[in-house]
Protein backbone atom coordinates (compact mmCIF):
# COMPACT_ATOMS: atom_id res chain seq x y z
CA UNK A 1 0.00 0.00 0.00
CA UNK A 2 2.89 2.44 0.89
CA UNK A 3 4.59 1.65 -2.43
CA UNK A 4 1.58 2.08 -4.63
CA UNK A 5 -0.21 -1.05 -4.40
CA UNK A 6 -4.11 -0.56 -5.25
CA UNK A 7 -5.60 -3.58 -6.27
CA UNK A 8 -5.35 -7.44 -5.36
CA UNK A 9 -3.14 -8.12 -7.88
CA UNK A 10 0.02 -6.00 -6.47
CA UNK A 11 -0.77 -9.00 -3.42
CA UNK A 12 -0.74 -11.61 -6.04
CA UNK A 13 2.88 -10.41 -7.04
CA UNK A 14 4.05 -9.82 -3.78
CA UNK A 15 3.08 -13.75 -2.27
CA UNK A 16 4.54 -15.19 -5.89
CA UNK A 17 7.84 -13.03 -5.35
CA UNK A 18 8.45 -14.70 -1.66
CA UNK A 19 7.22 -17.90 -2.93
CA UNK A 20 9.96 -17.70 -5.34
CA UNK A 21 12.59 -16.28 -2.83
CA UNK A 22 11.88 -19.22 -0.79
CA UNK A 23 12.22 -21.71 -3.40
CA UNK A 24 15.16 -20.55 -5.23
CA UNK A 25 17.15 -18.41 -2.86
CA UNK A 26 15.73 -20.39 0.11
CA UNK A 27 18.84 -22.12 1.04
CA UNK A 28 20.65 -18.81 1.31
CA UNK A 29 18.56 -16.49 3.40
CA UNK A 30 18.58 -19.01 6.16
CA UNK A 31 22.63 -17.87 6.27
CA UNK A 32 21.12 -14.41 7.19
CA UNK A 33 21.84 -13.71 10.66
CA UNK A 34 18.89 -13.29 13.46
CA UNK A 35 20.28 -9.67 14.41
CA UNK A 36 19.96 -8.55 11.56
CA UNK A 37 16.78 -10.12 11.28
CA UNK A 38 15.72 -8.72 14.12
CA UNK A 39 16.73 -5.02 13.06
CA UNK A 40 14.50 -5.61 10.11
CA UNK A 41 11.84 -6.71 12.43
CA UNK A 42 12.30 -3.43 14.54
CA UNK A 43 11.78 -1.09 11.94
CA UNK A 44 8.61 -3.34 10.34
CA UNK A 45 7.19 -3.36 14.38
CA UNK A 46 8.23 0.91 14.33
CA UNK A 47 6.09 1.29 10.93
CA UNK A 48 3.34 -1.11 11.77
CA UNK A 49 2.82 0.75 15.18
CA UNK A 50 1.48 3.89 13.18
CA UNK A 51 1.75 5.94 16.45
CA UNK A 52 1.30 9.27 14.56
CA UNK A 53 -2.81 8.10 13.91
CA UNK A 54 -2.55 7.12 17.51
CA UNK A 55 -1.61 10.62 18.77
CA UNK A 56 -4.07 11.89 15.67
CA UNK A 57 -7.15 9.78 17.39
CA UNK A 58 -5.93 10.83 20.78
CA UNK A 59 -6.80 14.63 19.80
CA UNK A 60 -10.32 13.27 18.45
CA UNK A 61 -13.70 12.65 19.98
CA UNK A 62 -14.31 11.26 23.30
CA UNK A 63 -15.84 8.45 21.43
CA UNK A 64 -13.11 7.58 19.38
CA UNK A 65 -10.26 7.71 22.25
CA UNK A 66 -12.80 5.07 23.93
CA UNK A 67 -12.68 2.85 21.34
CA UNK A 68 -8.91 3.29 20.76
CA UNK A 69 -7.53 2.75 24.21
CA UNK A 70 -9.90 -0.70 24.77
CA UNK A 71 -9.05 -2.24 21.57
CA UNK A 72 -5.16 -1.29 22.66
CA UNK A 73 -5.36 -2.33 26.15
CA UNK A 74 -7.02 -6.14 24.98
CA UNK A 75 -4.30 -6.43 22.05
CA UNK A 76 -1.77 -6.18 24.55
CA UNK A 77 -3.27 -7.61 27.44
CA UNK A 78 -5.60 -10.16 26.50
CA UNK A 79 -5.64 -11.28 22.53
CA UNK A 80 -5.77 -9.26 19.51
CA UNK A 81 -8.90 -11.72 17.95
CA UNK A 82 -11.10 -10.48 21.24
CA UNK A 83 -9.91 -6.90 20.76
CA UNK A 84 -10.76 -6.84 17.26
CA UNK A 85 -14.57 -7.92 18.36
CA UNK A 86 -15.32 -5.67 21.15
CA UNK A 87 -13.86 -3.07 19.04
CA UNK A 88 -16.36 -3.90 16.28
CA UNK A 89 -19.21 -3.92 19.07
CA UNK A 90 -18.46 -1.30 21.12
CA UNK A 91 -17.89 1.21 17.50
CA UNK A 92 -21.71 0.06 16.64
CA UNK A 93 -22.97 0.97 20.62
CA UNK A 94 -20.97 4.40 20.44
CA UNK A 95 -22.24 5.08 16.91
CA UNK A 96 -25.94 4.36 17.48
CA UNK A 97 -25.07 6.56 21.19
CA UNK A 98 -24.03 9.35 18.84
CA UNK A 99 -27.04 9.47 16.58
CA UNK A 100 -28.91 9.29 19.25
CA UNK A 101 -27.59 12.45 21.03
CA UNK A 102 -27.36 14.03 17.24
CA UNK A 103 -31.38 13.79 17.42
CA UNK A 104 -32.11 14.52 20.79
CA UNK A 105 -30.37 18.09 20.07
CA UNK A 106 -31.95 18.60 16.82
CA UNK A 107 -28.65 19.12 15.20
CA UNK A 108 -28.86 21.23 12.57
CA UNK A 109 -26.13 19.90 9.70
CA UNK A 110 -27.68 21.25 6.60
CA UNK A 111 -24.81 24.10 6.47
CA UNK A 112 -25.42 24.36 2.53
CA UNK A 113 -28.87 26.13 1.72
CA UNK A 114 -28.35 26.54 -1.90
CA UNK A 115 -29.96 23.65 -2.77
CA UNK A 116 -29.27 22.79 -7.10
CA UNK A 117 -29.69 19.29 -8.12
CA UNK A 118 -29.68 20.00 -11.73
CA UNK A 119 -25.31 19.45 -12.54
CA UNK A 120 -25.89 19.72 -16.70
CA UNK A 121 -24.93 23.27 -17.21
CA UNK A 122 -21.25 22.38 -15.38
CA UNK A 123 -18.71 22.14 -16.77
CA UNK A 124 -17.44 18.64 -17.82
CA UNK A 125 -14.46 19.01 -16.25
CA UNK A 126 -15.88 19.79 -12.57
CA UNK A 127 -18.01 16.84 -10.90
CA UNK A 128 -20.30 17.16 -7.84
CA UNK A 129 -19.88 13.95 -5.92
CA UNK A 130 -22.76 14.50 -2.56
CA UNK A 131 -21.59 12.39 0.89
CA UNK A 132 -25.28 11.85 2.37
CA UNK A 133 -25.23 10.80 6.48
CA UNK A 134 -22.36 10.52 8.63
CA UNK A 135 -18.87 9.50 7.33
CA UNK A 136 -17.70 6.48 10.16
CA UNK A 137 -15.97 3.67 9.77
CA UNK A 138 -19.01 1.40 7.90
CA UNK A 139 -19.43 3.44 5.21
CA UNK A 140 -16.01 5.48 4.88
CA UNK A 141 -13.79 2.48 2.69
CA UNK A 142 -16.61 2.58 0.14
CA UNK A 143 -16.98 6.82 0.09
CA UNK A 144 -13.15 6.86 -0.51
CA UNK A 145 -13.46 4.62 -2.95
CA UNK A 146 -16.38 6.13 -5.13
CA UNK A 147 -14.58 9.94 -4.69
CA UNK A 148 -11.25 8.15 -5.93
CA UNK A 149 -13.22 7.03 -9.19
CA UNK A 150 -15.29 10.32 -9.58
CA UNK A 151 -12.16 12.67 -8.51
CA UNK A 152 -9.83 11.24 -11.05
CA UNK A 153 -12.09 11.53 -14.26
CA UNK A 154 -12.21 15.71 -13.72
CA UNK A 155 -10.16 18.36 -13.23
CA UNK A 156 -12.45 20.07 -9.95
CA UNK A 157 -14.31 17.59 -7.47
CA UNK A 158 -16.61 19.22 -5.33
CA UNK A 159 -17.68 17.18 -2.38
CA UNK A 160 -21.04 17.80 -0.93
CA UNK A 161 -20.84 17.35 2.95
CA UNK A 162 -24.17 19.43 3.87
CA UNK A 163 -26.24 16.14 5.34
CA UNK A 164 -22.84 15.01 6.74
CA UNK A 165 -23.36 15.31 10.69
CA UNK A 166 -20.18 13.70 11.97
CA UNK A 167 -17.24 11.99 10.78
CA UNK A 168 -14.95 9.67 13.36
CA UNK A 169 -11.53 8.68 12.80
CA UNK A 170 -11.50 6.11 10.37
CA UNK A 171 -13.67 8.76 8.17
CA UNK A 172 -11.18 10.74 8.13
CA UNK A 173 -8.15 8.55 7.78
CA UNK A 174 -10.08 7.51 4.58
CA UNK A 175 -11.23 10.89 3.48
CA UNK A 176 -7.18 12.40 4.30
CA UNK A 177 -5.25 9.87 2.29
CA UNK A 178 -8.53 10.21 -0.84
CA UNK A 179 -7.30 13.94 -1.04
CA UNK A 180 -3.96 13.33 -0.79
CA UNK A 181 -4.06 11.07 -3.49
CA UNK A 182 -6.10 13.18 -6.07
CA UNK A 183 -4.10 16.24 -4.82
CA UNK A 184 -0.72 13.74 -6.22
CA UNK A 185 -2.86 13.93 -9.32
CA UNK A 186 -3.31 17.66 -9.77
CA UNK A 187 -6.85 17.66 -9.10
CA UNK A 188 -8.61 20.61 -7.14
CA UNK A 189 -10.90 19.22 -4.34
CA UNK A 190 -13.56 21.87 -2.55
CA UNK A 191 -15.41 20.67 0.20
CA UNK A 192 -18.98 22.36 0.34
CA UNK A 193 -21.37 22.91 3.71
CA UNK A 194 -19.19 21.37 5.71
CA UNK A 195 -20.57 22.19 9.46
CA UNK A 196 -18.75 23.47 12.19
CA UNK A 197 -18.03 20.06 14.37
CA UNK A 198 -17.07 18.12 11.24
CA UNK A 199 -14.68 21.59 10.12
CA UNK A 200 -13.12 21.53 13.95
CA UNK A 201 -12.42 17.75 13.24
CA UNK A 202 -10.93 18.74 10.03
CA UNK A 203 -8.81 20.90 11.28
CA UNK A 204 -7.79 18.68 14.31
CA UNK A 205 -6.24 15.67 11.80
CA UNK A 206 -4.94 18.16 9.34
CA UNK A 207 -7.58 18.08 6.17
CA UNK A 208 -7.66 21.85 6.02
CA UNK A 209 -4.25 21.95 5.91
CA UNK A 210 -4.16 19.74 2.39
CA UNK A 211 -7.16 21.93 1.46
CA UNK A 212 -5.49 25.63 2.31
CA UNK A 213 -8.71 25.98 4.05
CA UNK A 214 -9.44 28.18 0.70
CA UNK A 215 -11.42 25.36 -0.53
CA UNK A 216 -13.89 24.65 2.39
CA UNK A 217 -16.68 26.67 1.33
CA UNK A 218 -19.85 27.41 3.56
CA UNK A 219 -22.28 27.24 0.52
CA UNK A 220 -22.68 25.23 -2.50
CA UNK A 221 -22.84 28.66 -4.39
CA UNK A 222 -19.21 30.20 -3.42
CA UNK A 223 -17.83 26.29 -3.92
CA UNK A 224 -19.22 26.60 -7.97
CA UNK A 225 -17.45 30.02 -8.36
CA UNK A 226 -14.26 29.15 -6.64
CA UNK A 227 -14.07 25.62 -9.01
CA UNK A 228 -14.77 27.71 -12.15
CA UNK A 229 -12.17 29.84 -11.19
CA UNK A 230 -9.24 27.18 -10.48
CA UNK A 231 -10.97 25.74 -13.67
CA UNK A 232 -9.67 28.64 -15.79
CA UNK A 233 -6.23 28.74 -14.05
CA UNK A 234 -5.91 24.68 -14.89
CA UNK A 235 -7.54 25.59 -18.52
CA UNK A 236 -6.31 28.64 -19.78
CA UNK A 237 -8.02 29.35 -23.07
Amino acid sequence: MKNGGRTPISGMVHALTLLLIMLFLGKWAKLIPMSCLAGILIVVAYNMSEWRSFKAILKGSFFDIIVLISTFLLTVLVDLTVAIQVGVVLSAILFMKRMSDLSEKRINNIVDTDIIEDYSNLPKEISIYEISGPLFFASARRYSEVLEEVGIKSKVLIIRMRHVSFVDQTGIHNLKDTLKLLRNKGIVVILSGVNKDVLADFAKNGISDILMKLHICDSFEKSLELAQSELKVLSPS
